[in-house]
């Protein structure tokens, strides 16, 4: 879609030159969903492209994935054989789109756009990673990635921040991870996601919740749990007045569900 109410587009080589950000100024990434949509509040687009934020780096602390590194690029890498749990981003890529929309859409945009049903966010909530939060004008500053997004399509960034890169711990790559998500029809919006994640060392299990609710939710146990466990603190940390409740599907629905995949992820480990 063109963007007919666009009067400047920047593409600067560093952050730093990025000044005066106001009202109707949006970065820029993959730009999968932002040239899809009427955007007539946007007067100036600022392209993250020649930032070259699209690395993939190992570090002794764990995995940094740049936040403009397109959902290809990462699908693609070959990573650490014992780094299991990097399987949810995988899922998390193919079940997203078609080759032609990962070849463009970058992982940073996907949380940003901090839709219910993204794909990435209850993966990034189960491996506990964290967001790098950079400003043109002020230090970074670092958030967890369950605290990330606010609601829907909300999220805590600032007038003119972006997220730099997510880091995931070494100590969560090599859990064992399953990617759970149903959806009314099979390539329509999920109505739940649920990532497991295991540590085969101490039995903790954490479970990332998506689509079901209108934030990513995390909810863990120190062991593995019971199905009746599995009810009893769902309910009690995520009430049936926190589903989402519209035309796909209704809250109580949306609940009874998101349990099932969370028994059912259990079954893989």
């Amino acid at each position: 879609m063109d963007l007919h109410n666009i009067q400047t587009y920047l593409r600067p080589q560093s952050l730093d030159t990025v000044e005066n950000w106001s009202q109707g100024w949006s970065w820029l990434a993959g730009g999968t969903w932002i040239f899809t949509q009427a955007q007539p509040d946007l007067k100036v687009l600022v392209d993250l492209e020649k930032l070259d934020w699209s690395e993939i780096e190992v570090t002794q602390e764990g995995l940094n994935i740049g936040s403009t590194c397109t959902m290809a690029k990462l699908r693609q890498w070959h990573f650490p054989e014992n780094w299991t749990s990097l399987k949810a981003l995988f899922r998390a890529v193919d079940e997203l789109a078609s080759f032609k929309v990962t070849n463009i859409a970058t992982v940073g945009g996907n949380i940003c756009l901090a839709i219910p049903a993204s794909t990435f966010a209850p993966a990034m909530v189960a491996l506990d990673a964290s967001y790098e939060i950079w400003h043109p004008q002020a230090a970074p500053r670092f958030v967890p990635a369950r605290d990330f997004q606010t609601g829907v399509q909300q999220t805590i960034l600032q007038p003119g921040e972006v997220l730099r890169r997510i880091s995931i711990p070494q100590e969560s790559l090599e859990w064992q991870i399953s990617y759970q998500r149903v959806c009314v029809a099979t390539a329509g919006i999920a109505i739940s996601i649920v990532v497991a994640a295991y540590n085969p060392q101490t039995s903790q299990v954490r479970f990332g919740l998506g689509a079901c609710v209108p934030t990513p939710r995390i909810v863990n146990f120190l062991h593995i749990p019971t199905p009746d466990e599995i009810g009893e603190i769902l309910d009690a940390q995520v009430p049936l007045n926190n589903f989402i409740e519209d035309y796909a599907a209704s809250a109580a629905y949306r609940q009874h569900i998101t349990k099932v995949l969370m028994q059912r992820s259990l079954l893989e480990f």
